[in-house]
C-alpha cells in the first residue's frame, strides 16, 4: 500500500463531502492476516519496549532564534511545529554532511 501526503491549509478548515462521509459510514474493517509475521521471541519484546521507553524519554531544552525563524515554523507547519523542528533535529544526526554545510 503506497502512503499519501497531503498539506493542509490551516488557515482553511475543510470538510469532508456528504458523499464521502457516506463512503467512509459503509467502510467495514476487515480481520488482519498475521500469517506472515514470525513470533517475537521474549527477548525481542523486552528490547523492542525498552526502545520505546528510552524514545519517549525527552529533556527540556532551550534555543534561542530569530523571531522570523519561529514565525516562519508556526505560518509552515502551524500547531505541532516544535515537534517537527525536533524530528528534523533527529533526522539530522544521520546526516553529519548537514553540519558540514551550516559551519
Amino acid at each position: 500500500m503506497g502512503m499519501v501526503r497531503q498539506i493542509i491549509d490551516t488557515d482553511k478548515p475543510q470538510q469532508l463531502s456528504a458523499e464521502s462521509l457516506e463512503r467512509l459510514a459503509a467502510l467495514k474493517d476487515r480481520p488482519v492476516d498475521y500469517s506472515d509475521i514470525p513470533e517475537l521471541t521474549p527477548q525481542e519484546i523486552a528490547e523492542i519496549r525498552r526502545q520505546r521507553e528510552e524514545n519517549r524519554k525527552k529533556q527540556m531544552f532551550s534555543l534561542r532564534l530569530q523571531t522570523s525563524t519561529i514565525n516562519w515554523w508556526r505560518k509552515n507547519i502551524g500547531m505541532g511545529y516544535t515537534s517537527v523542528m525536533a524530528r528534523l533535529l533527529d533526522e539530522a544526526r544521520k546526516h553529519p554532511e548537514w553540519l558540514k554545510e551550516c559551519l
